[in-house]
């Protein structure tokens, strides 16, 4: 009888997983489900998979966790907590829900008395055999206190409420969007506005408002085949620290994607809309004039059991509407761009991760725009790369650490058509790092049983910026900033760093907890020295989801 009853239970609970994998919809890049599978991939554990393009599907994660279980002998206990939290949160395990509305399929209250459990939270639910909507919450109170190298403090509260909506329909449609408004409620508004997000922001930055941010994405996916249109935070890129390629340091991009999708093969293809250089003197407004702009990347992915590596080809084009000859998935750009006369720019690479041994992981990605390979080793400034290569090695105590050395040659990035640079309003929308540059990073980061693991990094970067007068007028082109091309005055030859020279070393401590289900602290402490003048920053926030 025992035996039946066992059977019958592992039988149910197969059809609810299998049920599950047909969620589609995506999973934010912010959410710590990605630091861990990431630590697994280290480990050699997740085979035939990628994280080089994000976000991923909630069915992939789904499936990336059950094969992370099927090897938790590779894990510590800590390790098997943590992997234990992520598969009640992802519905591999049982949980409970509690909503504010009730549902055929939720009829647990969620006020007052779960607010504080570890019951999964939400202001509506539903789900069936092949539909799913959620509604969720977000909110958050941060405190950003800051220390300048005269000694001077200051700090500033900011309040964020909002919501996430996600699902899926008929098993192949999903569906998410999300919705922030966020206000100063004390202190100075100027250090909120050194918020990386934040500054970005223009109804707060200009028009002196409260700050909003909105992402969505629909998708469409059936077997291998994918439709993507959205407005969304990507990192795509392969390293420790740097997403060279997509990054979420210039603001979302609107955009479609269409792919394809095997168990050791992925292609994508993707059309964004990007923001250029307003050509006039209004900012912002009903007369504001910005040219379009676009930026078109094909990325075809290998995935063997020893990691993932991929090459990828992009144009950015400004000037005019759609250019259809760049509409068509399957082509070779650079081919495409020569015939269009000449006007965009170009930038092909690749990026990988390889697993050589169990618990060691060499990953990286290498851009090129332009280059004359006669010139090659003689300085000339149109030989243009930016590469990273990182190291990393699964220790073993529930944690990893990593090293990484980035560099941004002088010029790259630029175009003789500003308004091609490769920025998205104003910002790189790949490294935070501008032409003539490098990092070295060192970044240790320990799991240990909470959502939330516990990183230590250190960051030395050198930038070599243009050399400008005291009225801020150019004096010398060293190729150190994007939005200023070579002019024909300038020197044929650079030298990596020259210019206005700046250094800076920087120490980092992330640490968060869930208190309870959904509530999360968190707490950012960094210090930054910058040719000599330190300052010290203290972050903490308090937030309902991750966002």
């Amino acid at each position: 009888m025992k035996k039946k009853i066992i059977i019958s239970l592992i039988f149910f609970y197969t059809l609810s997983v299998n049920h599950l994998f047909s969620q589609v919809e995506h999973i934010v890049v912010q959410h710590p489900v990605y630091q861990f599978l990431e630590y697994a991939y280290t480990k050699g554990i997740l085979e035939n998979f990628s994280l080089s393009t994000l976000p991923l599907q909630r069915k992939e994660i789904q499936e990336a966790l059950k094969v992370i279980r099927l090897n938790d002998s590779s894990l510590s206990e800590t390790d098997k907590k943590t992997l234990s939290l992520f598969e009640k949160e992802f519905e591999l395990s049982y949980r409970q829900n509690a909503t504010i509305f009730f549902s055929k399929s939720d009829t647990n209250q969620l006020l007052f008395s779960r607010i504080f459990t570890d019951d999964e939270k939400y202001i509506y639910r539903y789900s069936d055999s092949s539909s799913s909507v959620s509604l969720i919450p977000l909110g958050s109170i941060e405190n950003i206190n800051k220390i300048n190298n005269k000694n001077e403090f200051d700090k500033v509260f900011l309040g964020n409420l909002g919501f996430r909506l996600y699902g899926t329909i008929d098993n192949s449609l999903g569906y998410g969007l999300q919705v922030t408004n966020g206000v100063v409620l004390a202190g100075t508004r100027n250090l909120a506005i050194e918020e990386s997000k934040i500054t970005r922001n223009i109804k707060f930055v200009l028009l002196n408002s409260d700050f909003d941010f909105s992402e969505s994405h629909i998708r469409y996916s059936k077997d291998w085949f994918h439709f993507i249109f959205s407005r969304e935070t990507r990192l795509i890129g392969s390293g420790l620290r740097q997403r060279l390629i997509i990054s979420d340091n210039a603001p979302p991009m609107d955009g479609i994607s269409l792919g394809a999708k095997f168990s050791n093969f992925e292609y994508r293809y993707s059309h964004f809309k990007l923001i250029g250089q307003p050509d006039s003197n209004v900012p912002v407004g009903a007369f504001t004039k910005i040219p379009p702009k676009y930026f078109v990347l094909q990325k075809f992915t290998l995935k063997p059991s020893w990691g993932d590596i991929s090459y990828f080809h992009s144009i950015v084009y400004s000037g005019r509407e759609l250019e259809f000859a760049y509409l068509n998935p399957l082509s070779f750009l650079k081919s495409i761009e020569h015939s269009l006369r000449d006007r965009d720019k170009t930038t092909m690479g690749f990026d990988f991760n390889i697993n050589p041994f169990r618990n060691v992981q060499i990953s990286g990605t290498w851009m090129l725009e332009d280059i004359i390979i006669s010139k090659i080793g003689t300085g000339f400034w149109s030989n243009k790369t930016a590469w990273n290569i990182a190291l990393k090695y699964s220790l073993p105590f529930s944690a990893d650490i990593g090293l990484e050395y980035t560099r941004i040659e002088p010029y790259m990035f630029t175009h003789f058509n500003v308004q091609n640079n490769r920025t998205n309003d104003g910002y790189l929308f790949g490294t935070y790092l501008y032409p003539n540059s490098d990092e070295t990073s060192l970044q240790f980061r320990w799991f240990w049983g909470n959502r939330y693991p516990l990183i230590f990094a250190i960051i030395y970067q050198r930038h070599g910026n243009n050399i400008y007068d005291n009225n801020g007028n150019l004096v010398r082109n060293v190729g150190g900033d994007p939005f200023y091309v070579r002019l024909p005055k300038d020197s044929e030859t650079v030298t990596f760093l020259d210019g206005d020279r700046s250094n800076s070393l920087s120490f980092s401590i992330n640490a968060g907890f869930e208190l309870f289900r959904g509530f999360n602290l968190q707490c950012y402490y960094l210090l930054r020295i910058t040719n000599d003048s330190p300052e010290n920053i203290f972050k903490i926030y308090f937030r309902f989801a991750d966002f």
